[in-house]
């Protein structure tokens, strides 16, 4: 970029004023511009263009408009020209009524050219027909000319993939016809087959539904030994319900009778419990009697003691009258 100014000068004064004295701050100023100038001319030296190089350099540019030649005249003095063949320039063009184009150059010489060798003649090939009408060229792809070579890799390799998912296809195809065959009417490739099919087991059908056409009129005449039998109980269940109904009233008289029971059970009850009480009461008292009794005894045998003295006494009285 370009250097901006870096140093403003000091407005110096005489002697005796002070203000703008010669010490180390003014002097270290001056000599900070002279660096900083040292510096900006060693980068201008260093960014100079070298003097071989701008003698190379264009100082003047003339053309003559007739002749058109160019000239140039470079730093060191050097000449060099140019022809522009301006006189080749086409300045009008016509064609005629038989296919000529017709050139005219600034010189007014005029240049003939026939139109028909910008035309190329078509060939059509197997894959692609081409065709030319009112000069438009066209190509027509061929209908089923396309090889597989023709196409794009990935189309190439999506039509390969198709390929072998359809054999693929095909050999599983091939297999289920096979195991189709085997199920169907047996395959001598799959052992024991013989016996192991639909059709086998259709024949075996037939047999045994031959066989159970013999079953079933045995079992049309145990059908109506199982009608007969089936009556007989049905009449037993007629009397197994009236007997039900009979059960039932005797369950209802008995259920009376399970009431009555346990009103009976309950009054017992109460009646074993004042039993119960009157059994300890009696207990109570029969304790007491006991010992009245014992009491007794005692109070018998004080007092017969007390007679036999008083007989004794009696006695002895008596002798002494």
């Amino acid at each position: 970029m370009p250097y901006q100014p870096y140093y403003y000068i000091t407005d110096w004064q005489n002697w005796p004023s002070q203000k703008t004295a010669v010490n180390r701050t003014h002097l270290l100023k001056i000599e900070n511009g002279i660096k900083e100038a040292d510096n900006r001319i060693v980068q201008i030296d260093a960014n100079k263009a070298d003097q071989s190089i701008i003698n190379t350099m264009v100082k003047d540019v003339t053309l003559d408009t007739n002749t058109g030649i160019l000239t140039v005249t470079l730093l060191n003095g050097s000449v060099k020209s140019y022809d522009l063949d301006i006189e080749k320039v086409v300045t009008n063009f016509d064609i005629t009524d038989d296919d000529k184009l017709v050139l005219t150059l600034a010189d007014e010489t005029k240049k003939v050219i026939d139109l028909t060798r910008f035309v190329y003649s078509v060939e059509s090939t197997a894959t692609i027909s081409m065709t030319i009408t009112d000069r438009v060229m066209r190509a027509v792809i061929v209908d089923g000319s396309v090889t597989m070579d023709k196409l794009d890799v990935a189309i190439q390799t999506e039509f390969r993939q198709y390929m072998l998912d359809a054999q693929s296809a095909r050999d599983a195809a091939l297999q289920y016809q096979k195991n189709a065959k085997r199920y169907t009417e047996g395959d001598e490739d799959f052992p024991e087959s013989e016996t192991d099919n639909a059709k086998y087991y259709y024949e075996q059908v037939k047999l045994n539904a031959a066989t159970s056409g013999q079953n079933a009129q045995a079992a049309a005449n145990s059908e109506q030994i199982a009608t007969e039998q089936a009556n007989i109980a049905k009449q037993k269940a007629a009397n197994a319900s009236a007997s039900e109904t009979s059960a039932a009233g005797s369950a209802q008289i008995a259920t009376q009778k399970a009431t009555a029971a346990a009103t009976s059970e309950q009054s017992a009850k109460d009646k074993a419990d004042l039993a119960e009480a009157a059994a300890a009461t009696a207990t109570q008292k029969a304790s007491e009697a006991s010992t009245s009794e014992a009491n007794a005894k005692t109070y018998m045998q004080g007092a017969g003691n007390k007679a036999s003295q008083a007989q004794t006494e009696a006695n002895r009285a008596k002798k002494r009258s």
